[in-house]
């Protein structure tokens, strides 16, 4: 098991990994990693050594404790390396989400407060402090910002989608924890064991398979 304190510094570390990424790239990275962490077999079961966790073990409440707690599914199968990527995956889309937000309603505000005038005189007047902020951020003149008001608004039309893109892939990528827990727990009810037995008979039809569970 991983010790909380490299734990918590792998979590970090893809968290602000996602959150450089761009909206549709960070959700295939999320999609990708926790691929890769469902790749890793689960304790499935055999016959002859069925641990003891899973006596009173169910699909149905590994899909609940996903749906519940994002992670706790996964706790809950005992795949313990899946956790720091349903966390940060999660984390990682929300605060790219955050992040194109705040920048959205920047240019938004800027926006409306360039464009939406009446006799020479902003509307928003409250929006100017945002305006002179982002100026400032992206370097350029007043002069020059007020004779770009169209790029301002596709600046702010490419953030919005940006943004809800986002907001799709953090209830995509939630719903996918949701049912890794799910399959992976019905694996782990599944019998690896060695007492599988396939017989195959001629029969007057034709051919006949059977499996058989040995004891």
């Amino acid at each position: 098991m991983l010790k909380p304190t490299r734990f918590t510094t792998l979590v970090g570390t893809l968290r602000d990994l996602l959150v450089t990424l761009e909206p549709g790239l960070s959700v295939l990275v999320c999609a990708l990693l926790l691929s890769l962490a469902a790749a890793v077999p689960p304790v499935m079961c055999q016959t002859s050594d069925r641990p003891s966790f899973l006596d009173d073990h169910s699909p149905g409440g590994a899909l609940w404790r996903a749906a519940a707690i994002p992670g706790w599914g996964q706790f809950y199968n005992r795949e313990y390396l899946k956790i720091p990527v349903v966390w940060a995956g999660l984390g990682g889309i929300t605060a790219s989400a955050i992040v194109v937000n705040r920048r959205y309603l920047l240019y938004r505000h800027a926006y409306h407060f360039l464009a939406r005038r009446e006799n020479g005189v902003p509307v928003f007047p409250e929006y100017e402090s945002d305006f002179l902020k982002l100026i400032e951020d992206i370097g350029i003149t007043r002069e020059r910002a007020e004779a770009s008001v169209g790029a301002f608004r596709q600046s702010r039309d490419n953030l919005r989608r940006n943004r809800d893109l986002l907001y799709i892939g953090i209830g995509l990528f939630y719903g996918l924890t949701i049912l890794d827990a799910y399959v992976s727990a019905h694996l782990l009810q599944f019998d690896v064991g060695e007492d599988l037995t396939l017989y195959v008979q001629p029969v007057p039809a034709g051919l006949s398979a059977s499996l058989r569970l040995g004891h």
